[in-house]
């Protein structure tokens, strides 16, 4: 029940609307990268602030890393495990994964509509899950969206790739 709540959440958020009766909650002042109101999207924009969410992921900052996660993040690992965004920290805080490194390439922007983007690229992952290292080729889709002028990372997606 719950997952299909999300699903549907999800789905109305990349069509760009907002449920009646559902709170935009707002980002952490000084988060990052803040809209103006009625601007057009600006794709560097996205990928700066994709580029900062890595960055906090690799160098463990994941009290910053939650300030620019949605409270709804649905994180889909590429074993097609599920996590929350709960999930997804407690995972990373208490150690049992660590991302060692993630290195994006080939990312295309897309703004299905001012306040939703897509992003679609590949990414060279070094991960430690269980104390065992792995090089980890993927494939990603990211769904970021504009709450309160800062745009919040809604999802992920991905798949492995054959090795380059």
């Amino acid at each position: 029940m719950m997952r299909n709540r999300r699903v549907s959440l999800l789905l109305l958020f990349v069509v760009g609307l907002t449920p009646a009766g559902c709170s935009q909650p707002s980002s952490a002042p000084g988060s990052g990268s803040a809209q103006v109101a009625g601007s057009e999207p600006d794709p560097e924009q996205l990928r700066r602030r994709e580029q900062q969410r890595v960055d906090y992921l690799v160098a463990g900052e994941y009290d910053r890393l939650a300030e620019m996660a949605s409270p709804t993040l649905s994180y889909t690992h590429s074993n097609a495990a599920l996590d929350s965004k709960e999930g997804f920290l407690r995972d990373l805080r208490s150690g049992r994964v660590v991302y060692r490194s993630m290195r994006h390439r080939d990312v295309d922007i897309r703004f299905v509509s001012p306040g939703v983007a897509i992003l679609n690229g590949l990414t060279d992952a070094v991960v430690t899950v269980d104390v065992e290292d792995q090089d980890v080729p993927l494939r990603f889709t990211i769904i970021y969206v504009l709450r309160d002028g800062e745009w919040l990372f809604e999802a992920w997606h991905s798949v492995r790739r054959p090795a380059a």
